[in-house]
């Protein structure tokens, strides 16, 4: 899959304004799951796409000079951009070229402004929760996160600081009477000409590029009214990854993919496939990643490793009198072993090529964690 990673305050670039300040500003989106003492990348997100799209001046910016929030995502994206599986494309002047469009589409959102209260609502709700567990890791962010994203201080410049308006706003949200009062509506009306605008611009720029993008999930809200008016009802992107994001904190929440060389080594495996078709099967309904369905792999896995080593043991019997032959016996039998037991290993392994593939890359990722610590404690 070929997927664009949105720009966040990209819309701003197009009519002149300030495309730096606050540390989101043309900065991609990040995982809202986990946190540590930076931002994390979308592992589930992109363990699903095979290559990116991504504005060219904001990789510079990311990976070139990255704020040590975004050190880890910076990492993560400067690697896969050496795989080759990042396009860099200039948002911008796609954006220019359709200008009009841009204009149109907002000024018909505008029209009926009650239909973004309930996404606007949970879409800062959703930011909120963000925020509030980021400042719990992240403290040295807390004005950032609270602020410099709910209410861009780049986009509300006008008559009021960004703490005035984010409690217009919360009353303009609790109170249909209230947003009828100029006081209350006129920024609840510039807040969402902001988001609308910053939306737009991403459904334009997904168009002209014939990709399917993913942005910062508090906007879903957003892309959900929007597809609706188009007879779209999900967002098929959102929901393999929310499928994956499941598989690894229901079923085997060991196997979770947590670095950058994890995330390439799994690109660079074929046995991924399987995992997309299993998150495949998952947003279909034919499978639920429960504890139930972590049972039944982990049976059928043992099952499997009971049976080989049984077919090793009997190989064994059966080559021995091979490695008595006289120099070359011993190598000889074990090609004998492997040429018959590893074709049916692998029969057996099948049906759970995802399960290993995960189980190989933890326990590479855990090998490496115990050597660094002990490379520490010397």
């Amino acid at each position: 899959m070929r997927l664009m990673l949105t720009s966040f305050g990209i819309e701003q670039a197009i009519v002149g304004q300030p495309t730096r300040g606050s540390m989101f500003i043309r900065m991609p989106p990040v995982s809202f799951r986990r946190l540590s003492a930076a931002f994390v990348p979308d592992y589930e997100l992109l363990l699903l796409s095979d290559s990116l799209v991504m504005d060219g001046e904001s990789f510079g910016q990311l990976v070139e000079s990255p704020l040590r929030a975004y050190s880890q995502v910076a990492d993560t994206l400067r690697a896969l951009r050496g795989e080759g599986r990042i396009e860099l494309v200039d948002f911008v002047s796609i954006l220019r070229a359709n200008s009009d469009l841009l204009g149109r589409m907002i000024e018909h959102d505008m029209r009926v402004l009650d239909q973004w209260v309930e996404p606007l609502r949970r879409s800062l709700t959703a930011w909120q929760e963000f925020a509030r567990q980021s400042v719990e890791t992240i403290r040295w962010m807390a004005d950032d996160l609270l602020f410099g994203h709910r209410v861009p201080l780049e986009m509300h410049q006008a008559a009021h600081g960004a703490g005035n308006i984010s409690l217009l706003i919360d009353e303009a949200l609790s109170s249909s009477e209230k947003r009828k009062r100029k006081e209350f509506r006129d920024p609840l009306r510039e807040v969402l000409r902001s988001y609308l605008a910053y939306v737009n611009a991403n459904l334009v720029l997904s168009n002209e590029l014939g990709v399917a993008f993913h942005d910062w999930l508090d906007f879903s809200p957003f892309y959900t009214a929007k597809f609706l008016t188009v007879g779209r009802d999900r967002d098929s992107v959102q929901q393999g990854r929310d499928q994956l994001e499941r598989l690894f904190t229901v079923s085997f929440p060991e196997l979770a993919i947590l670095d950058t060389k994890g995330l390439v080594r799994a690109l660079n495996d074929k046995r991924l496939e399987d995992l997309r078709q299993l998150v495949a099967d998952a947003v279909a309904g034919k499978v639920k990643f429960d504890e139930e369905f972590a049972k039944a792999v982990l049976t059928r896995v043992l099952r499997n490793e009971t049976k080989t080593r049984k077919i090793r043991n009997v190989l064994g019997y059966a080559t021995m009198p091979v490695g008595f032959l006289p120099w070359i016996g011993t190598p000889l039998q074990k090609l004998t072993e492997e040429a018959i037991g590893i074709p049916l290993e692998r029969k057996m392994k099948a049906r759970n090529k995802w399960f290993y593939m995960l189980s190989e890359i933890a326990d590479s990722s855990e090998s490496q964690k115990s050597s660094e610590d002990q490379r520490l404690n010397q």
